[in-house]
């Protein structure tokens, strides 16, 4: 897990989770559509999803 940066790119959700690209995609368009929906004014970047949210929801983080 790189550290330092705003967000988390498919490809450290690849290999976090030992899965596809397709499905690190997957993974972000979710966390986006969660973090969308209970913060409205987020700022999202598609492909990208922001990394506090990232470690919250994927329980990397307590």
């Amino acid at each position: 897990m790189q550290t330092g940066r705003m967000c988390v790119g498919p490809s450290e959700i690849m290999e976090d989770w030992n899965c596809s690209k397709d499905k690190a995609y997957k993974i972000i368009k979710q966390l986006n559509e969660q973090l969308k929906q209970e913060h409205p004014g987020s700022i999202i970047i598609a492909g990208k999803v922001n990394r506090k949210w990232y470690n919250e929801h994927c329980m990397l983080e307590k």
